[in-house]
């Protein structure tokens, strides 16, 4: 006989949420060193200025500490299964951010992969 429990979103947000922006991970991406996980724009932002991880205070790759963040498609899926309407509000705000900013012909963008893919410069 199987019995299934019932768990709380409020006991699982301190798994799907940023500990730099306060928010459910969006473009979850993990630390490698240590696997502490933020969101993709936030951990992007806060290695500028550091190198070490914010949650463990592990060093970071030490020159180049961008190499160190991977995506994690594993974690966003389930915080995207887990809180209703984030999915489609996240794609919501995209279509408006990208209506209202449109990428001239010939960029890249990252919202459409190409191929060959895109040089940086």
């Amino acid at each position: 006989m199987h019995r299934t429990t019932r768990i709380k979103i409020t006991e699982l947000n301190p798994h799907l949420m940023c500990a730099l922006c306060g928010g459910y991970f969006i473009d979850a991406a993990t630390i490698v060193e240590c696997l502490h996980s933020f969101c993709k724009t936030c951990i992007v932002r806060y290695l500028e200025a550091n190198k070490y991880c914010p949650m463990c205070d592990a060093q970071v790759h030490k020159t180049r500490p961008l190499l160190s963040i991977r995506s994690d498609r594993t974690l966003q899926d389930v915080v995207y299964k887990l809180v209703p309407g984030l999915f489609t509000d996240e794609m919501k705000r995209r279509r408006e951010f990208y209506a209202a900013y449109p990428v001239a012909e010939g960029e890249c963008s990252p919202m459409a992969p190409t191929f060959p893919p895109c040089a940086v410069p």
